[in-house]
């Protein structure tokens, strides 16, 4: 049975569903945007214990009142949730930003990790051109922002199911803006081959077809293994929960039990 309870973080509380019990913990970081909901579904199909999480200024969480929303920033939500939540080891699933956070939070305590699994995310990004990084910033102006955002997320959605299109609009018009920027702002300068100076255990990600780039995971770092999916959007999870979930399954399957 999942419980919501309040964890105390950094910047506020943090909300949080805590499902299951015994075995390998596994804790889920939802996208820029999006809400610990996303992963109902994996969170109902796993026995063993699992948690997901609203980040600061997503969802039901409070927004910092320091206006800190970068992956880092954002890392140290994850610890506080493992810490209040006595995940001494765990394995860390993050989608898309989600998966900037799990990185940042690989660097810094690569010790608590059991498996890490990046889900449609993407590595260090290659520095953007002056004139592109003035139109983001340009379309991130409050006057721009319900357009520009709008437009960012349609091709992402491609061949999502209308409750996954619903949904993730719903929650992306709720975030406010300074949030979704700063998170945004803060992939520019991430960089993943940190992760792999700090931290030696199991990693696998999961990629949509659509959405594989030169800078995914699996093409900056040639042995990492991975799948792929196909005629799913940017947020498979929910667009197909059971294809997921055995991939899911495979993969923690895969990690030592300590």
């Amino acid at each position: 049975m999942a419980t919501t309870r309040t964890v105390q973080g950094p910047a506020g509380r943090l909300v949080v569903t805590d499902s299951g019990e015994g075995g390998l913990p596994v804790l889920f970081v939802n996208s820029n945007a999006g809400r610990r909901e996303q992963w109902a579904a994996q969170q109902a199909h796993l026995k063993q214990r699992s948690v997901s999480f609203d980040l600061r200024g997503m969802g039901e969480s409070d927004p910092d009142a320091q206006g800190r929303y970068g992956a880092g920033d954002m890392a140290e939500d994850v610890h506080a949730v493992a810490n209040a939540l006595g995940l001494e080891k765990f394995v860390l699933v993050g989608h898309s930003f989600g998966g900037t956070i799990a990185g940042e939070y690989a660097i810094r305590w690569p010790e608590r990790l059991a498996g890490l699994l990046f889900v449609d995310t993407t590595g260090t990004m290659p520095p953007l051109p002056p004139e592109q990084l003035a139109w983001f910033r340009d379309g991130m102006r409050p006057e721009k922002y319900r357009e520009f955002m709008d437009t960012w997320f349609t091709p992402i959605l491609e061949n999502a199911k209308p409750h996954t299109h619903e949904s993730v609009m719903r929650w992306l018009h709720a975030t406010p803006r300074e949030v979704v920027s700063g998170a945004s702002e803060s992939v520019l300068t991430y960089n993943s081959d940190r992760v792999f100076e700090r931290y030696k255990g199991p990693v696998h990600t999961f990629v949509v077809d659509a959405f594989i780039q030169p800078h995914s995971y699996h093409n900056l770092y040639p042995g990492i293994s991975y799948r792929v999916f196909s005629g799913v959007s940017h947020w498979f999870m929910m667009d197909a929960p059971e294809e997921f979930n055995a991939a899911l399954d495979e993969f923690l399957r895969t990690l030592p039990r300590e």
